[in-house]
Parts: structure tokens; sequence; C-alpha cells
């Protein structure tokens, strides 16, 4: 009885992880989003684009739970912010000097890859905002689209 009883925990603790690790964004969610965003802003235009990554029910905005936690931030090639999916309050700030807590300028080091790729990966420390903004590890995948870095990053990654 008591095997039973411990096997059928264990099956039930397995299937919850399984289920919650199935909820975690992945590297293939975050540049999925990135290129239906530039997709959108490509058919719509900056201003329609930038509203719909500030509105708080929008395409591109945070929301807890759905779209597995994900949000486009798009910022020029200077590290203004012209839209944000989380932290609307960043719009207009030059973050260009901004450092992640390893002394990292992970915007300047974006705008070198768009720069020379087009696209790509770059990994830095930043506030997660689904984890009471504490800083973690985060890997964002970034585009270039007409002057603008386009990107959506996953979280301890």
């Amino acid at each position: 009885m008591k095997k039973t009883l411990m096997l059928v925990a264990s099956f039930v603790l397995l299937s919850f992880c399984s289920a919650f690790a199935a909820e975690s964004p992945t590297k293939d969610d975050a540049k999925a989003l990135v290129k239906q965003a530039v997709a959108y802003a490509k058919e719509n235009g900056r201003e329609k684009f930038f509203n719909e990554v500030r509105t708080p029910h929008g395409k591109f905005h945070f929301q807890e739970g759905t779209k597995k936690g994900l949000y486009i931030f798009v910022y020029d090639e200077k590290g203004v912010v012209l839209a944000h999916g989380v932290r609307l309050e960043l719009t207009g700030k030059n973050r260009w000097n901004d450092k992640d807590p390893d002394g990292k300028y992970w915007i300047r080091d974006w705008t070198e890859l768009v720069h020379k790729s087009g696209s790509g990966w770059i990994s830095y420390k930043e506030f997660n905002p689904a984890d009471k903004n504490k800083i973690m590890d985060k890997s964002s995948f970034v585009e270039l689209y007409d002057g603008m870095v386009i990107g959506c990053g996953i979280y301890g990654k």
C-alpha cells in the first residue's frame, strides 16, 4: 500500500512539474514573438506597433499567464526606449550607458550584434517582472528593423 501511494504521489508530482516546464517560455517562443512583432511593424507602421507593445492587452505586452509571460521591447540604435511591454515608464529614456550587475553594457552589445548580423541572441542580467523584479539571467533575441532594435527575452536561460 505504501509503495502504491508513493508511486501515485511521484506520478502526480512528475506530471505537475512536466506541465509547469511545458509552460515556461523557450528561445523558440521568444524568437517567434520577435518575428511576429517585426511583421506587425512592417504591416502597420511604427505608431500602431508601439501602441500594441504598450497597450495592457496588446499582442506584445506582458500578461501574466498568457503568451508564456513574454513581452516585446523596442529601442532605437542609440539606446533610447521606444516602447516596452512591461516597463512603460522607460519610454523615451536613453539606456545606452546602463550596465547589468556584472558591468555589461547589454544595449551596446545588442546594437553591435544587430549591426553585424541583423539579428541574434545576447545574454545579460535584468529585472524579471514575473518574479517580483528579481534580477535574473536573461537571454534575448533581438532584430534590427527600420532603425529599431526589437527584442524579446527569456529569464533563467
